[in-house]
């Protein structure tokens, strides 16, 4: 008789394999976002852009992924999560690419640092980074080359903030997202600026398609002939393929997660590098990439990177695998959908949503919300004629996120959205669907948002309760 899976056995998994965001809080049974990822079936998931839990579908896949776990080859195992991600992602008219995993999007900021080392290790190393508010919250310490957290997905203590190899780091430059006003900045100028005036240096241009709400920098600034090693951020994948096969026959590296749009439970991660890349990189000394050890396995890159590997520890990722495992499964069952298709239903839900929160004197949609991706809706929060700041918008979505809520239909008691996002001096919420919400809209061909609308008059009454 097959061996049962449960739910603590499956949450204790869960738990592990990536840094401290993915721990359960002693005492709250939740983690950081409030949520405990195996307690799906009484919440409403508007939050795909933060963080998500198991779903109806993915419980089952982890059950099934689980049980014959112990039979399967670590290394076969990713060789066939590879593929399957390849075959999701790839075009056959494409040049080939291979792809490093990381145990979150914060995690991949740190493999175009790595490569530059690998391929420039006298040079300076500058790298460009846009949107840094927008970026997920470890991204900052990533990009300067320290450590963005407390525990690696190791389970081993290591030191936030330090850096990962005090005799090599980066020179960050930041390009903000926005305006003090909220609109969204132009930053094409500011980066060809940056990359003329250091031509001695190894740069490292990271842009962003799809940030925390949406933004997209303008991708024809990428020139691949110009020395610059281009990574663009698609963490939160609410794209179309077109766009990853444009921009891997440009030699663009992308970062990937299975853990946003796909709603994996956190976290999980990829960076796509063009076959061109890693054919330089296998052909010189790795030494240098000895420190990353605290932080990646060598099963993280393809087994060909023998020389990377070399200097990485052989260590397996069982809730990685896991994570991956029911990433990869909601991928391929959303992708059964043509992007008319899904993009129609998305386009109605947010239109429904936004005509909703426009009438309403608690909000104010973001300047510019129709120049970001429709499956995130960010709004301010106002009351009393003055928009909550990033503390009362932190308390207000910690307070409706742990409450349970009368007034939802099908058995619906909680809801979780969007984190606060500051910039400046202002912050904004976001309500934002993934791919499992679409295509429960799709399977039932039709849009009903009353939920939707419950989650709204949910804010706006906590709201005026605690700050009216």
């Amino acid at each position: 008789m097959a061996r049962g899976i449960s739910k603590a056995e499956i949450s204790e998994i869960l738990e592990q394999g990536c840094d401290e965001r993915v721990h359960l809080i002693e005492g709250t049974n939740r983690n950081k976002y409030h949520l405990n990822p195996v307690q799906y079936e009484t919440l409403l998931q508007r939050g795909s852009c933060t963080a998500n839990l198991l779903t109806r579908r993915s419980h089952g896949v982890a059950k099934a992924f689980l049980g014959k776990y112990n039979e399967l080859n670590y290394e076969n195992l990713l060789e066939k999560q590879s593929n399957r991600l390849r075959d999701l992602v790839g075009s056959e008219f494409n040049d080939p690419f291979d792809i490093y995993f990381g145990p979150s999007g914060s995690d991949l900021v740190y493999y175009p640092l790595m490569f530059q080392g690998m391929l420039n290790p006298n040079k300076k190393l500058i790298n460009i980074v846009s949107c840094p508010e927008e970026l997920g919250s470890g991204s900052g310490y990533a990009s300067e080359s320290r450590f963005y957290a407390n525990y690696n997905q190791f389970g081993e203590k290591i030191t936030k903030g330090e850096f990962v190899d005090p005799k090599h780091i980066s020179e960050v430059h930041y390009l903000d997202a926005r305006d003090k006003e909220g609109n969204i900045l132009d930053r094409s100028r500011s980066v060809k600026e940056i990359i003329n005036a250091n031509t001695d240096a190894a740069v490292v241009g990271s842009l962003v398609f799809g940030s925390k709400s949406g933004i997209k920098d303008d991708l024809d600034i990428i020139d691949p002939d110009d020395g610059t090693m281009w990574v663009v951020d698609l963490c939160q994948f609410r794209v179309d393929p077109k766009l990853i096969h444009e921009l891997l026959e440009k030699g663009v590296m992308i970062m990937l997660t299975g853990s946003k749009f796909f709603q994996a439970p956190p976290f999980c991660a990829a960076m796509l590098v063009p076959r061109k890349w890693s054919e330089e990189l296998k052909q010189v000394e790795a030494s240098i990439i000895e420190p990353y050890g605290k932080l990646f396995s060598a099963y993280d890159v393809p087994w060909f990177m023998q020389n990377m590997r070399e200097y990485l520890p052989e260590r397996e990722n069982k809730a990685l695998r896991l994570r991956w495992e029911i990433a990869l499964d909601e991928m391929e069952a959303y992708s059964y959908w043509s992007v008319e298709q899904t993009d129609d239903i998305i386009t109605r839900w947010a239109m429904g949503v936004m005509a909703r929160v426009e009438d309403s004197a608690y909000f104010r949609l973001m300047p510019d919300q129709l120049k970001t991706n429709m499956s995130i809706i960010s709004l301010q929060v106002w009351v009393n004629g003055s928009a909550l700041n990033n503390t009362q918008l932190k308390e207000l979505f910690k307070a409706i996120t742990t409450s349970t809520h009368a007034g939802f239909k099908n058995g619906i008691k909680k809801v979780f959205f969007g984190q606060p996002v500051q910039y400046g001096e202002r912050s904004f919420i976001r309500l934002a669907i993934g791919a499992y919400a679409v295509r429960a809209f799709l399977e039932e061909d039709a849009i009903d948002l009353h939920n939707d609308y419950r989650t709204i008059e949910i804010i706006e009454e906590f709201a005026q309760k605690m700050f009216g």
